[in-house]
């Protein structure tokens, strides 16, 4: 009797826990197997980062578009690194949420009713500022400069990452080309990105984490994107 009363006392703990969950609207990280070995659920997501962001287009469709765009599918394949890999929403979030498109807009062509150009008094074609609706719209160097960014040199984790805020370099090549991360230890710890004065958004925290690609690297999946720091706040001359 005690043995079936703890059974079900811990699958009663499980589904609320999964309830609660789906009840604030928490993106589930998917499941993944139990290694008896390790004593600890399997993170490993058994394929590459190019693999995983190309199985998950529900939220990674504009990712998709902007490494294709850059011609970095091999990049996204690679060993011994940490992906952080921005959603949908990263890109397209508006209002305060300041979204990637938002605050970085292009200029396009005035149109009239009849999709013809607007002229001004002189003859030149009037341009306005608009929000993108791809990263296939600004200029491949920023495109590829923006995903390196968002790779870090190294395999960091829950494991491995100091609980304060510590510079780690990625691959983009400017000498400010560096992200911040660290473990925030509180009652409900996760790793915080760029969390330092200056910052268009403060407090940055993955919605999924520690994943483990076949090759060995880490993938964080960030709901925001990253900016870089000025050489000011890391002390660069």
């Amino acid at each position: 009797m005690k043995i079936k009363g703890l059974k079900w006392i811990v699958t009663m703990s499980i589904t609320l826990t999964l309830t609660g969950c789906e009840f604030f609207g928490l993106d589930m990280q998917e499941s993944y197997e139990y290694d008896y070995k390790a004593g600890i659920p399997d993170n490993n997501v058994h394929m590459n980062a190019w693999d995983f962001i190309q199985s998950r287009l529900d939220i990674f469709s504009l990712l998709k578009d902007a490494v294709k765009y850059a011609d970095m599918e091999e990049t996204f394949q690679s060993e011994d690194c940490t992906y952080l890999l921005p959603t949908n929403t990263a890109f397209t979030a508006t209002g305060n949420s300041l979204g990637y498109f938002d605050t970085h807009k292009v200029k396009v062509e005035s149109l009239d009713e009849e999709g013809n150009p607007i002229r001004d008094e002189e003859g030149n074609i009037v341009y306005v500022d608009e929000a993108p609706i791809s990263m296939t719209m600004y200029p491949k160097e920023q495109v590829k400069e923006f995903l390196l960014y968002h790779i870090v040199k190294g395999k960091y984790t829950f494991t491995n990452l100091p609980a304060e805020p510590t510079w780690f370099e990625t691959f983009a090549p400017a000498d400010t080309a560096k992200i911040n991360m660290y473990v925030y230890k509180d009652r409900n710890p996760n790793i915080t990105f760029n969390n330092f004065e200056g910052h268009y958004k403060n407090d940055i925290k993955p919605r999924s984490s520690n994943l483990q690609t076949a090759r060995g690297s880490y993938i964080h999946v960030i709901d925001s994107w990253m900016d870089r720091p000025t050489k000011k706040i890391l002390g660069i001359k």
